[in-house]
């Protein structure tokens, strides 16, 4: 119950109580088992959201509230990850230069182009959906913070130091393989065959990516990490999409 608390305080900025006992590093990392339990939180309460919602306002509007209730929720913790992965990697720099960039916390216009492409995106969809279909909510933040986790067990760490390196460290495959096996029985029930295409698609994804952007760096960051989560996000909403229909 700690170590969710701790996932839920870290990935998140719902208002919890301050533990009484300082977090140590070694607890830290080890609450990512918890961090698809997280995402189905998010989820959840996206989807009473948009139940709450739908009545009362047009399926734009609703859409636009949804992202920004989702930025509100995690504090935009991934998009940051994501700004910086985007800013290195669409330089077309050298191995070095790239980490470089992505460590410097300004933002270029790589990210801008690529932040407003993937906002958008998910605002379409967001705002395309049906309150049939809003099932959909409580399966994409789950298994997307389930899936960045093939980043973090099946390729090496970049840097010698980073907030991401513990996760690296402390992953294992029987709690990873584990967790899928829930968040795949999760995702069927919650949103059938779109479901299982979402979690394919995600899988698929992420392992492409983490492969080849680690080939080129020598392996992965902790700001990668936040960008797969979004890029999950997306992919799910978009590999679902045509059958939720």
């Amino acid at each position: 119950m700690r170590e969710f608390l701790i996932a839920l305080t870290f990935l998140t900025r719902i208002p919890l109580p301050a533990p009484k006992v300082e977090v140590t590093s070694e607890e830290f990392s080890r609450s990512y088992r918890y961090y698809p339990l997280v995402g189905l939180v998010i989820g959840l309460l996206l989807w009473l959201l948009a139940k709450a919602l739908t009545l009362y306002f047009p399926p734009l509007v609703l859409g636009a509230l949804l992202l920004v209730a989702e930025l509100i929720l995690t504090g935009g913790l991934h998009l940051d990850g994501f700004m910086d992965s985007m800013d290195g990697l669409l330089s077309a720099r050298s191995p070095e230069r790239i980490l470089e960039i992505m460590k410097d916390s300004r933002i270029g216009a790589h990210a801008c182009m690529a932040l407003v492409g993937l906002l958008l995106l998910k605002f379409a969809l967001l705002s395309s959906l049906t309150p049939t279909h809003f099932s959909i909510l409580l399966v994409m933040p789950m298994l997307s913070r389930w899936v960045f986790q093939i980043g973090a067990i099946a390729f090496p760490y970049a840097r010698p130091q980073g907030l991401g390196k513990g996760i690296h460290e402390t992953t294992h495959w029987i709690p990873f393989l584990f967790n899928g096996c829930l968040v795949l029985g999760a995702a069927f029930y919650l949103a059938g065959f779109a479901g299982l295409v979402a979690f394919g698609v995600c899988i698929i994804t992420v392992t492409l990516l983490a492969s080849r952007i680690s080939s080129l760096l020598g392996g992965l960051t902790g700001d990668l990490y936040g960008a797969f989560i979004e890029i999950s996000e997306l992919m799910c909403l978009l590999a679902a999409f045509p059958f939720l229909r």
